[in-house]
């Protein structure tokens, strides 16, 4: 709190925060409720689970609504409160094949094993806007009319990478040298960091961050340009081990988006296969996680010569929070060492003058000495 030397700056910074308050409520429209974020926008709150590193939909909200809508502020406050609480147990691994889909599309097959499933997206139709939302009067289903007879949906949905995988064509990344899988949360990222650690930071990346440098590999600053196997969205079960008889329970499911991809970066020369790259994260967010793809992808390359490619710069550049401090302290006082500056920038600048006369004077006597020897 650099402001509080100014005089009155306790009460000040209580004001500046009282105002921020203010203008949430202002206007003459009733307050948003959580339910109304949760419901309505949650992409939003999707996308502070995932950077806040926690599941919780209905927090994510009021996260949201105390930030403005500021998704790291909103996901600054997720971790925060993530940190004081207890863990009381730990999941067993879950297969992603039992997730529960609600959409899932191939762009590398068009005939897959369960078929197409578009599901809720506008990614086929015109971004135009739509002026009738302007004063929607209440919600309306438009597909209660829809004729949903027809053929029983699968059981279960056979995973594309799963295909490859049984043709020898997917060169299988290194998995974990230990048996315990890294915490972000608990131990900080060491480099060189295993890919377990590496997916969990791609995972709480801040969205805009992962996708620019995913996108940067994809502009010719990397070498990995994937074929989506699938893109999927839908609920992945939360198992637990009961502690009396051990015995797997199932106590709730969490919504995800998941994405593979293969590469034409030949891992092996001996037998030519696909690289493979993999993304997973909380929520409604198909951008991220095909980003993630891209980086898991070029991390595994193992070189430094493009920025996507070197895990320590992709690492501390994508946490949202991380780059949040450092961007934003800047805008607390720097009095002190400002002030330094200055002082040293008028040095030199005095110092170069002073030279600049000296020369000058040696310059004049030069030439009075060439006159008179000239006179001689």
């Amino acid at each position: 709190m650099g402001y509080v030397a100014v005089k009155a700056g306790e009460e000040l910074i209580e004001r500046a925060e009282e105002l921020f308050e203010k203008q949430r409520l202002e206007g003459e429209t009733d307050p948003v409720s959580v339910d109304q974020l949760d419901e309505q926008l949650g992409r939003l709150s999707a996308q502070a689970m995932s950077e806040g590193g926690l599941y919780a939909p209905r927090l994510a909200a009021l996260a949201v609504k105390q930030a403005q809508g500021d998704t790291v502020e909103a996901s600054f406050l997720l971790r925060a409160y993530r940190s004081t609480l207890e863990r009381w147990d730990e999941t067993t691994v879950v297969d992603p094949a039992e997730m529960v889909t609600t959409r899932r599309v191939s762009p590398a097959y068009k005939d897959i094993p369960g078929g197409q499933i578009l599901g809720p997206t506008k990614d086929y139709t015109q971004r135009l806007l739509d002026f009738d939302l302007d004063g929607e009067d209440g919600p309306e289903d438009p597909t209660q009319e829809w004729d949903i007879g027809g053929e029983e949906p699968p059981d279960t949905l056979d995973n594309v990478i799963d295909v490859l995988r049984d043709q020898g064509l997917v060169h299988e990344p290194d998995g974990p040298t230990e048996d315990d899988p890294a915490d972000i949360t608990r131990d900080p990222v060491t480099h060189p960091a295993g890919r377990d650690a590496v997916l969990q930071a791609l995972a709480r990346g801040e969205t805009g961050a992962v996708t620019a440098l995913g996108y940067s590999a994809l502009r010719g600053y990397g070498q990995v340009h994937p074929t989506l196997a699938e893109v999927r969205v839908g609920r992945l079960p939360v198992k637990i081990e009961h502690p009396y008889t051990g015995v797997e329970a199932t106590v709730t499911s969490v919504e995800v988006s998941e994405s593979e991809a293969v590469v034409p970066v030949y891992a092996k020369r001996d037998d030519p296969q696909f690289a493979f790259g993999y993304g997973l994260t909380f929520g409604r967010n198909e951008r991220k996680v095909i980003a993630m793809t891209i980086l898991d992808a070029s991390i595994q390359l193992d070189t430094e010569d493009e920025p996507a490619e070197n895990p320590e710069f992709v690492l501390d550049t994508v946490d949202g929070l991380d780059s949040f401090g450092f961007i934003e302290h800047l805008k607390l006082p720097h009095y002190v060492t400002f002030q330094s500056i200055l002082d040293r920038i008028r040095a030199i600048r005095e110092n170069e003058s002073v030279g600049a006369g000296t020369a000058d004077e040696s310059s004049r006597d030069a030439d009075e000495q060439l006159a008179e020897a000239s006179d001689d």
